[in-house]
């Protein structure tokens, strides 16, 4: 078993991959920053230090591995991405190498690559997460260094896509008008690929992907059957998608929060394709594989948020 810092514990996938590094028998330390909501790993007992990416980096002495999920998904410009995803990034790598850690895995996105046919990322996000790439080619000493980019990733506890759901159990399953496949993948595929990633040599950025791309029909489908209820898709333009995610980017200018909808997500769920070639993925971690369906992973989503109130 390895001793493993684990960044963005507190998040979405980071208390996924809490809960499997601690039930594997693995002595991880979380980082939180002052204002995290430790409540999904307190019962894991896990020893906690606090960290700011966007800050220095310490602690990570006498670690065997980093597993990197902290990142900002939502900031008001491309400065705070950049300075949180890539900058942060490097320097967290840096220390690492210099405290002896013999591998970093980072948790990047497919937005680094971009979305199909664009050759190369599109979004504030998107070039935050390939410039940490390229900082990480840059590093050197002996420390392995993998990269591992998730497309889009859903499950519990997961708030990103929980207006869809919302909208399903209410008898609505609203989609972009257009024919771009997406390929989902659901959190436990993805932690499962970084659990493979502990050990496995992955010589090139892997994507993270469910096992077949899916029509927004079938995504539509997927969650109306989840909801439980009679439901219908509404198709809508993508201009809508983008109106929602301008008018969320004014709202936080008043709030001083992150929009939960901004302009990038709109164009991600409505104007771009987001698929990939899982095979390179399966070479290197070989065994993983995507194992949950979509239809299994939002009707597991689904009971989850049922049960916690979240709808």
């Amino acid at each position: 078993m390895s001793s493993i810092f684990l960044t963005g514990g507190t998040g979405f996938l980071g208390s996924h991959l809490a809960d499997a590094l601690v039930e594997a028998g693995h002595d991880v330390t979380a980082s939180v920053r002052r204002t995290s909501d430790t409540r999904r790993i307190d019962r894991l007992g896990l020893e906690k230090v606090e960290l700011d990416l966007a800050g220095g980096a310490a602690g990570l002495g006498g670690h065997d591995v980093v597993v990197h999920c902290g990142a900002l998904t939502r900031a008001r410009n491309e400065a705070e991405f950049m300075a949180v995803n890539a900058t942060g990034t490097e320097r967290l790598a840096r220390a690492a190498a210099d405290a002896g850690v013999r591998r970093f895995v980072f948790i990047s996105s497919l937005a680094a690559r971009g979305p199909d046919g664009a050759g190369g990322p599109v979004s504030p996000y998107g070039r935050s997460k390939a410039a940490a790439e390229e900082a990480l080619a840059s590093v050197g000493g002996p420390m392995d260094i993998v990269v591992l980019r998730p497309g889009g990733v859903y499950g519990p506890r997961d708030s990103d896509l929980l207006p869809l759901f919302r909208l399903a159990a209410r008898g609505w399953a609203v989609i972009p008008r257009g024919a771009n496949p997406v390929q989902p993948v659901h959190v436990s595929d993805v932690v499962s690929a970084v659990i493979a990633s502990l050990t496995a040599p992955a010589p090139e950025p892997l994507p993270i992907a469910g096992a077949a791309s899916s029509s927004w029909e079938e995504v539509a489908n997927a969650l109306i059957a989840a909801a439980e209820r009679p439901g219908r898709a509404l198709r809508v333009p993508p201009a809508v998608f983008l109106t929602a995610g301008l008018l969320s980017e004014f709202i936080s200018r008043w709030t001083g929060k992150a929009p939960a909808m901004d302009r990038r997500r709109a164009r991600d769920l409505s104007l771009h394709a987001w698929t990939c070639d899982i095979g390179p993925s399966r070479r290197h971690l070989d065994p993983w594989r995507p194992r949950v369906a979509i239809e299994a992973g939002m009707a597991q989503t689904a009971a989850w948020y049922r049960r916690e109130g979240w709808v």
